[in-house]
């Protein structure tokens, strides 16, 4: 008979190690309390992290697996989890871990939610500067022969931040972080992370760094501030819209009262820019500790260990003496006489690796020839005062409506999202028409996501139809002339949209040939729809030609919209065809390609409509013109540049004075930068492609000079 409160089945052996409990299951692995006898009574507890049995016959999942052991064994430091075994047991993979007697982030907010308190701001302080002092050990670690690693933690939330009971803090879960030099590069290892802790460009699919996981270590500071989720919607997808543009609507609401200086931190981390926001763990953690400095405050884990301590406690006289006892820690801003909050302590400027070494163990002429420019740049290019004194009334936190894990030594799956119903049924009146195709496509789409009407077909489309996947009203009223035009065989519609992007132009945009169009609607210069008369432009047609969705599931998410209240992205996922970031970074992505397959139209014409908008109400796509422009002009093949310049072999290429675009703008890294300051008009085009050693390096420079030559950034003498 099974001892009350233990699960069925425990203990039990599993090779040289016992497993004593489940602490979590999640969609990948099973997590165990376990323990290791040896001889003479020794035995120490640890964790054990065991692939879950449908997944260890899959070869991907196993290798990325396998990748997480290697890499986390080589982080060594006393606020990262540490890995202390990796093996195969009976076909099923495990990671051994340290055992961290106490709780995680996670338990720690939904027990101050239960109690109605908020945590004192230095304890919130001390907290994310140990997280950060870990990712800056990690942001710089090297591997075993002393190259840099370039990891990325990519999953930092408050149930992987785990809290000792003596109040030590650590870092855990590195399982899905990125190297460089990692050798599983799998899709699934780049979609995993919680959609509220993501960095916008996490969420959009860029390239990331350390500043990620900065952004996610703001979220996490914020929270504890708030006892609030920052980033929460009806559904993941709005989470999804919120995190990308870096809205803290939330932040504003519910924290007035933080002090000042920390207010400003906590923005600066959370900028939505990569360049705005810190550019280390160590700049931020530094920050932190320099305005506690500032407060007269000194936080260690003691402190955070006898505060946990009552706020786990269920002692009714518990609340009392943790009040009591969080006196201590309020905040007294101090002001100069003028009245304005003295900024942080300033410190010197060092280096990450070289600050990270000096902290205390506790806390923790010549111009460059033109083929070395393009050969070294183009092809990585193209290719406030509060304590828990009076807080009786503070709102709980919405931590209380998350479904309850199990928490121990590395929590559970922690993430708090909660799922949505689905909206009433609609009328039979309501089924679904039969459009055209859906939003663009790079994560910031129009309809698909999240607004009415939203039905990409892969029917044959009506005229007109809309990127929405509905029929839309007229696009163009009847009578209305065209505020400017153009021949695509005089202009080409990358000079066209790089005119509007420049000119900020809000209107509609219509490209046409052979009876064909698309429909370009701009909002201060970037798309943010695009309708079409083309079957193929179809957003359901796109998933499934691409392989994510199978025609039987498009069929039944289109019947199902109306219940859904007609948001096809929403029908997908409540169906669980797709997770919500797919839909997201497909969408964009999507209505990106079709912007993208204007550029090699080369007959026909454009009509522009200033201040005309789409009749549908747009999804916001958070789209950038010259972005698209430079992803775009490397999608261009060889073939097509060789017989665009074919006739401009014998002219000069100059760089125009006083760009009228920043080169970056096109984030396509220093390249357009280095090629525009190479172009002095000396030598003609001939004799520029007799420079380069190979075609790579020719079809580079093509593609960068077709580039500035079609934004008017250089031109033909």
């Amino acid at each position: 008979m099974p001892v009350e409160g233990k699960e069925a089945g425990f203990p039990s052996q599993f090779g040289r190690y016992t497993l004593v409990e489940r602490l979590a299951t999640g969609g990948m692995a099973e997590v165990f309390k376990a323990k290791i006898l040896s001889a003479h009574g020794f035995e120490k507890l640890l964790v054990i992290k065991r692939i879950l049995p449908n997944l260890a016959a899959d070869k991907t999942f196993v290798s990325m697996f396998i990748d997480e052991a290697k890499l986390t064994a080589q982080l060594i430091h006393p606020k990262i989890v540490q890995v202390t075994d990796f093996g195969e047991e009976n076909g099923q993979y495990f990671i051994a871990l340290e055992y961290v007697e106490g709780f995680d982030g996670l338990g720690l907010l939904r027990s101050a939610a239960q109690k109605h308190v908020r945590l004192p701001i230095p304890i919130c302080m001390f907290i994310a500067a140990e997280v950060l002092d870990a990712l800056d050990y990690a942001h710089n670690a090297k591997d075993s022969e002393g190259k840099p690693m370039h990891l990325v933690h990519r999953d930092i939330s408050p149930s992987n931040v785990f809290i000792a009971r003596r109040g030590d803090v650590k870092l855990g879960d590195f399982g899905i972080a990125h190297a460089q030099e990692r050798e599983s590069k799998t899709q699934a290892g780049t979609l995993k992370g919680k959609y509220g802790y993501m960095s916008p460009e996490q969420v959009t699919g860029g390239d990331l760094d350390g500043r990620s996981d900065i952004f996610a270590v703001g979220i996490v500071l914020a929270e504890m501030l708030m006892g609030k989720r920052l980033f929460t919607a009806p559904n993941d997808l709005d989470v999804l819209l919120m995190v990308r543009d870096g809205r803290l609507e939330r932040w504003d609401k519910y924290c007035k009262d933080i002090p000042a200086p920390l207010d400003a931190i906590v923005r600066k981390a959370l900028a939505k820019s990569l360049d705005e926001r810190y550019q280390n763990a160590a700049e931020f953690r530094n920050a932190l500790d320099d305005l506690q400095f500032q407060f007269g405050m000194r936080v260690g884990p003691a402190d955070l260990g006898a505060l946990v301590a009552d706020l786990f406690d269920t002692q009714p006289d518990s609340l009392a003496r943790l009040k009591e006892r969080a006196r201590k820690w309020e905040i007294k801003e101090h002001r100069s006489s003028s009245g304005a909050t003295p900024p942080p302590v300033p410190r010197p400027s060092l280096g990450a690796s070289a600050e990270h070494d000096a902290r205390p163990p506790s806390r923790g002429g010549g111009l460059t020839p033109a083929s070395t420019v393009v050969s070294a740049a183009l092809d990585d290019a193209l290719g406030g005062s509060m304590s828990l004194v009076g807080l009786d009334q503070y709102e709980k936190p919405d931590l209380e409506g998350a479904p309850v894990w199990p928490t121990g030594p590395l929590g559970g799956p922690g993430d708090f999202l909660r799922g949505t119903p689905p909206p009433a049924r609609s009328s039979e009146s309501e089924r679904r028409r039969m459009p055209s195709f859906p939003g663009p496509d790079d994560g910031s789409a129009n309809s698909l996501l999240s607004l009415d009407g939203i039905d990409p077909a892969v029917a044959e489309p009506e005229p007109e139809a809309s990127s929405r996947g509905e029929e839309p009203a007229a696009a163009i009223p009847e009578g209305t002339a065209p505020d400017s035009s153009g021949d695509l065989t005089l202009i080409s519609p990358m000079r066209a949209i790089a005119d509007m992007a420049v000119a900020v132009d809000t209107g509609l945009v219509r490209f046409r040939k052979y009876g064909q169009f698309k429909d370009v609607y701009l909002v201060r210069g970037a798309p943010e729809s695009v309708n079409s008369n083309m079957t193929g432009d179809r957003f359901g047609e796109y998933l499934v030609t691409r392989g994510f969705l199978r025609s039987a599931d498009l069929e039944r998410a289109l019947d199902e919209m109306p219940h859904y209240g007609g948001k096809f992205g929403e029908a997908l996922v409540g169906l669980g065809f797709m997770r919500p970031l797919d839909v997201f970074r497909l969408l964009s992505q999507h209505v990106r390609e079709r912007v993208m397959e204007l550029f090699t139209w080369t007959e026909g014409g454009f009509d522009f409509y200033r201040g005309l908008r789409n009749p549908v109400e747009a999804f916001p796509l958070g789209l950038s013109s010259f972005e698209i422009l430079g992803a775009g002009v490397v999608a261009l093949s060889y073939d097509y540049l060789v017989e665009h310049f074919e006739t401009l072999m014998e002219f000069r290429p100059r760089a125009m004075p006083n760009p009228r675009v920043n080169p970056e703008a096109f984030r396509l890294g220093p390249t357009p930068r280095d090629v525009l300051g190479l172009l002095d008009g000396t030598n003609t085009l001939r004799e520029w492609a007799e420079r380069f050693s190979s075609p790579d390096e020719l079809l580079t420079f093509y593609r960068t000079l077709y580039l500035l030559v079609e934004t008017s950034m250089a031109q033909f003498e």
